[in-house]
């Protein structure tokens, strides 16, 4: 009995100390994270003292930099902390976004202006994020210890107007979680460097699409969309069926911009406009051609359902079909070389077949079937 007490008061007396040890290291852990509020005007007070005593390396990621007139303005002296945190030989990364709201001004572009110069000139290292995609962070990692995060943008009327939340972080821990996003945004970047330009939903597309035989045989969906010149819906709806089957679900979401630039609607428009076009286009397929179900959520993503339509069906080239925004493809050509992908899987030659045939099968006039030949040929 003495030895199995003895056992019970040794084994409870390392628990305590096991126990004891690991309360400290949490407890340690807890007190070496700190947070602050940042609300409102405590923001621009503490980040220029952050950036003034930053000792190793300040990392921005902005949405937006509003530079602002005249050497004064609240946003130009934080430009000008990290031009001395450079000379102090501090290393300063900034991941920018280059692409915004239409606001109605003619503001002149941060990466145009004089101060974006002089920070390239005295060893910041910038990168840019490519158009197709929007960086929305507002997030600045100093030492590697420091993160303030929250809703300033860097603009007179963020650091001095706004109602605006931010809080800043005192955790090296958080701080390695940060810079690893930020690493996935850099491989983005560098992944993306040559293709700027290209809108988000031409980026990546499935090597074919495959696409029900009713669409064609049926007069009321593709032959209705060439005869009454529906080409954007025509296009939009490729573009659904494109990332449908990138994706693997018949249910997702999209988003109403991107699309509409994918779409090839004018990059001058601002991105109400945008969204606009591309909701009549999706009321359209939904109600006139009933292949889509879509849901429209605050204004900026949609959840389209593409509703399956029953009988064969025939694989074709994305590219045959898919074409960026500067393509001239006419619609009737397009739907040409869909009948012609069609006809392949029957076996057929689309030459052999008489442009009258052609025109009773698929619901076109033979006038059209001819001009289809004719784009086809130049």
């Amino acid at each position: 009995m003495r030895k199995k007490n003895r056992f019970s008061i040794i084994l409870g007396f390392l628990l305590i100390i096991s126990f004891s040890i690991s309360y400290l290291c949490l407890a340690d852990n807890t007190t070496a994270e700190t947070v602050t509020d940042l609300s409102d005007r405590k923001y621009e007070q503490a980040l220029i003292q952050l950036l003034d005593n930053a000792k190793e390396a300040i990392v921005i990621s902005m949405y937006s930099i509003s530079h602002g007139l005249g050497d004064k303005n609240p946003v130009r002296l934080l430009l000008n902390d990290l031009l001395e945190a450079r000379e102090r030989g501090v290393s300063v990364t900034m991941y920018l976004n280059t692409r915004f709201m239409d606001d109605g001004t003619n503001e002149e572009s941060f990466t145009e202006s004089a101060i974006f110069k002089e920070l390239e000139d005295a060893g910041c290292t910038i990168y840019l994020m490519p158009k197709s995609r929007r960086l929305h962070d507002k997030l600045i990692i100093v030492d590697s210890r420091y993160v303030i995060v929250g809703s300033s943008n860097w603009s007179n009327s963020a650091l001095r107007k706004n109602f605006e939340s931010n809080t800043l972080i005192d955790s090296p821990r958080h701080a390695e979680a940060k810079l690893k996003h930020l690493e996935n945004v850099l491989s983005f970047i560098k992944s993306n460097s040559e293709i700027t330009d290209t809108p988000a939903y031409l980026e990546e597309l499935p090597n074919e699409l495959v696409i029900p035989n009713e669409l064609l045989i049926n007069k009321k969906y593709f032959s209705h969309m060439v005869t009454k010149q529906d080409n954007r819906v025509f296009d939009l709806y490729f573009l659904l069926v494109a990332h449908s089957q990138l994706m693997g679900e018949d249910e997702f979401y999209i988003n109403l911009e991107d699309m509409g630039l994918s779409l090839g609607l004018s990059d001058t428009l601002d991105y109400s406009s945008l969204r606009r076009q591309v909701i009549r286009s999706l009321k359209r397929l939904q109600t006139r051609y009933k292949l889509i179900k879509v849901k429209f959520i605050h204004g900026k993503d949609s959840s389209v359902t593409l509703l399956n339509i029953p009988g064969g069906s025939f694989a074709i080239s994305s590219g045959s079909i898919i074409q960026s925004p500067d393509a001239k493809l006419t619609l009737r050509l397009k739907f040409l070389l869909l009948i012609e992908a069609l006809l392949k899987t029957e076996g057929k030659d689309l030459h052999s077949i008489s442009k009258s045939d052609l025109g009773k099968r698929f619901n076109l006039n033979e006038t059209t079937i001819y001009d289809a030949f004719n784009d086809l040929e130049d």
